[in-house]
C-alpha cells in the first residue's frame, strides 16, 4: 500500500457518482482505484490509436 502523500488534493463529486465510485472500488483505496481506471483508459485511447 502507498504511503501517505502530503500533496493531496480533493475532487467533487455528486452523491450518485461517489455511490457509484464506491461500489466499483471493492477493497482499495480511491487513489488506487482511480489510478487503475487512469491506467486502463490511457491504455484502450493508446489502443485506438494504432
Amino acid at each position: 500500500m502507498p504511503k501517505r502523500v502530503k500533496d493531496l488534493t480533493t475532487i467533487q463529486l455528486t452523491a450518485g457518482t461517489r455511490d457509484r465510485l464506491y461500489r466499483l472500488k471493492f477493497r482499495k483505496t480511491y487513489d488506487e482505484f482511480l489510478r487503475e481506471l487512469c491506467e486502463l483508459y490511457e491504455a484502450s485511447a493508446a489502443d485506438g490509436r494504432k
